[in-house]
């Protein structure tokens, strides 16, 4: 009777080894090192066999869930058999992995638990560390992400005091999705970089997957889908070489998701579905809820209202059901936003309601703005427009807030890097194939000569030695011609080079130096605040100085931004016609603090009646550096006019014009060369030098002109024209 037990072991594997397809070799050959061992009596087991049962456990984690329980428990069992604690408590782990997968939180917190203590008397602090991670999981999973932090907190203490590099970057990969769900996109991407470049030191590739692919949800949420898709390919073709279903899964529902943003709804589809079939056949809970969410969105898009329905019902079951909050409170939106569309503003208000809750208990700021948003058409549409307004007043704060212009900072700090390096690498190959086409030339060139002498020689004796020669010549010239040509070809690209070069040292520059340095005052002046070493009378004399620098800072970083989104995004799928009066009225009225504060009198003399053909986004910041200039470099109670005229050639022409004290000749010559150094305004205002050059570059992306002249009395005067509206 006793074998039995070792028989229902035996069946069980052999049921794995039937059912489990493509098995990875490592498991193969742990598998078959494992078995002998297994037959044997319990009491005979040893610590070898118990490390090889929990690194199966692990191994099955990403593809058989039910495999790992199996074989954690046995480690577990024979671990109590030989008092071998350490291979418990892992063991526990593994079991309460699976626990927090599956969504049976209770068991997964008992299970923890058990694993804490054994490792406690132990005195293992990595394992503690495991522990602590695994918990921060599960609060997670459950909306509870300020208690899942903590746990994070505490683990990457515990591993940076071990220097553990690849458990920390574990550690700031799964805490970077926690700020995510927080809707903190700038703490997020932090983690994640943080985590992606200990990976790639490390080779480990399954991590840098993970990586990837949270880097391009952060980038999702930015609204840079290009990048993003080109994230969760690089962590699709790892997931694929290493057949890891899980990952596989989410990148299909990530990529399925941006597809529904960018309405390219054919190809969206078919990513979904791949991914809501590996997610039920993985029984991944979460995923399975978030995947109806995503196909009913989808259904609501393409203007399947009934089946948007049916979809967002079941993935508020599934969430309800599984307790996943976060889930829950995506599904309320999905519902709310459905039944305004439908009219059903009672409906639609109660599911608002509920969605703007749970984003609130569990901290979710990004589904908190989306919610109110939704709250607010609901009272509109019932004729409650007092609270509709106030609704919406709410969720602009809340958008603004989300714009973190942290997160755009490291965003571009990382791609300048990775840029650079890439460029070097193109600029080192250019080089070289330059270098080898030069050689072969020389090599040309020497041999036709050899034969060309020869030929010539033999003529001599034989024929025409005159017309022979003339022929040589004539070949000769032509090959000189094309090595002049060609050696100014190799000087122009080497110009333009030394441009890139040179834009790039200034952006490294600002970035290193210009950016950092009002944070840096802002920083300090807290410390003196906090060590009492200055009064607060003499900190908020100091306040209007930091905050000017802040609002340099700022306008920089917004035109750096939209410079940048203009580089990755179509010109022509973002222009259109719009009325250039309103832009330059929102911007005279945007900078009417500055205007004060110098009594500049400044006059909007450009007619409604004008129109461009452009993305007003990026003519708003060229107005907004040009109308930043002009103060700049305005006296006290000067005057700024803007008008603007249509020219023969279909195009409009904006001018601002200043009576400031004006630019020499040699700098008007370079000034949109980004050679010029910033110079200080007429009350020492600062500036990076660069703004003109980002202007040049957007204004020439929509086949415009930009240009500055000294006015005939005094000041400066800028021009640009667009194509007509």
């Amino acid at each position: 009777m006793k074998r039995f037990p070792l028989l229902i072991i035996i069946l069980t594997i052999a049921y794995i080894n039937l059912f489990a397809k493509d098995q990875d070799p490592e498991i193969e050959n742990l598998k078959r090192e494992t078995l002998p061992a297994l037959e044997k009596p319990l009491k005979s087991t040893d610590t070898l066999t118990v490390n090889r049962l929990n690194q199966l456990a692990q191994l099955y984690f990403e593809s058989y869930p039910d495999s790992t329980i199996f074989y954690a428990k046995l480690a577990v069992n024979r671990s109590k058999k030989i008092g071998y604690s350490k291979g418990a408590a892992e063991a526990y782990i593994q079991i309460a992995t699976v626990n927090s997968f599956t969504n049976d939180y209770t068991a997964a917190y008992e299970n923890f638990n058990q694993s804490l203590q054994l490792y406690r008397k132990l005195n293992d602090s990595l394992g503690i560390s495991e522990v602590y991670m695994g918990l921060g999981q599960v609060e997670d999973h459950q909306g509870k992400y300020d208690k899942a932090l903590r746990y994070f907190n505490r683990a990457i203490a515990i591993r940076k005091a071990l220097y553990e590099d690849v458990y920390e970057a574990e550690s700031y990969a799964i805490m970077g999705v926690t700020y995510d769900n927080k809707g903190e996109f700038s703490k997020a991407l932090d983690c994640y970089f943080r985590s992606l470049n200990i990976n790639l030191k490390y080779n480990n590739q399954l991590d840098a997957a993970d990586n990837y692919n949270n880097i391009g949800i952060v980038l999702r949420h930015l609204k840079l889908y290009p990048k993003a898709l080109e994230y969760f390919n690089k962590a699709l073709n790892i997931w694929f070489r290493l057949k890891d279903k899980q990952g596989i899964s989410s990148a299909y529902q990530n990529i399925g998701e941006v597809l529904t943003e960018r309405e390219d709804y054919s190809n969206a589809i078919s990513y979904l579905q791949k991914a809501s079939a590996i997610f039920h056949d993985i029984n991944d809970q979460e995923g399975i809820s978030a995947i109806y969410y995503d196909l009913g969105m989808y259904q609501y898009h393409t203007n399947r209202i009934d089946s948007a329905l049916h979809y967002l019902n079941l993935s508020l079951q599934s969430a309800k059901k599984n307790n996943q909050s976060r889930n829950q409170a995506s599904a309320y939106y999905g519902l709310a936003m459905l039944y305004n569309r439908s009219g059903k503003y009672k409906q639609a208000h109660n599911y608002a309601l509920n969605a703007k809750n749970l984003a609130d208990n569990i901290g979710s700021r990004d589904l908190r703005a989306e919610a109110v948003l939704q709250l607010s058409y609901a009272l509109g549409g019932l004729k409650q427009y007092d609270k509709a307004l106030q609704q919406h007043r709410q969720y602009v704060a809340l958008t603004d807030s989300l714009q973190n212009n942290e997160s755009i900072q490291k965003l571009i700090s990382y791609n300048l890097a990775i840029d650079f390096e890439n460029s070097q690498k193109q600029a080192s190959l250019k080089e070289a194939t330059l270098k080898k086409r030069i050689t072969r030339q020389r090599q040309t060139i020497l041999i036709a000569g050899v034969v060309i002498l020869v030929i010539t020689t033999l003529l001599i004796v034989y024929y025409n030695a005159k017309r022979k020669q003339s022929i040589a010549n004539k070949l000769l010239e032509q090959k000189n011609r094309e090595i002049l040509a060609h050696q100014a070809g190799i000087e122009e690209q080497s110009e333009k080079l030394n441009q890139l070069n040179t834009l790039k040292d200034r952006l490294i520059g600002i970035l290193a130096h210009d950016l950092r340095a009002p944070i840096s005052t802002l920083r300090n002046m807290f410390v003196l605040l906090t060590d009492k070493d200055i009064s607060q009378e003499e900190f908020i004399e100091m306040v209007p100085r930091v905050n000017e620098k802040l609002e340099n800072t700022s306008g920089f970083l917004d035109t750096l931004l939209v410079w940048i989104n203009s580089q990755v995004d179509n010109a022509e799928s973002k222009s259109k016609k719009f009325v250039l009066h309103e832009i330059v009225q929102n911007e005279v009225a945007y900078l009417n603090d500055q205007l004060l504060h110098k009594k500049i009198h400044i006059h909007n003399n450009v007619s409604e009646r004008y129109a461009a053909v452009a993305d007003p986004n990026c003519i708003r910041i060229v107005i907004h550096n040009l109308l930043t200039n002009a103060i700049k470099f305005s006296e006290i109670g000067g005057v700024i006019e803007l008008y603007a005229e249509a020219g023969n050639d279909d195009t409009i022409t904006l001018r601002v014009k200043d009576n400031g004290v004006g630019l020499p000749e040699e700098k008007l010559n370079r000034l949109f060369k980004g050679t010029v150094a910033s110079n200080p305004g007429t009350l020492n205002e600062t500036g990076t030098g660069m703004g003109l050059v980002f202007c040049k570059d957007l204004i020439e992306k929509f086949g415009g002109k930009i240009w500055a002249e000294n006015n005939a009395a005094k000041g400066t005067t800028f021009s640009f024209k667009l194509p007509v509206g």
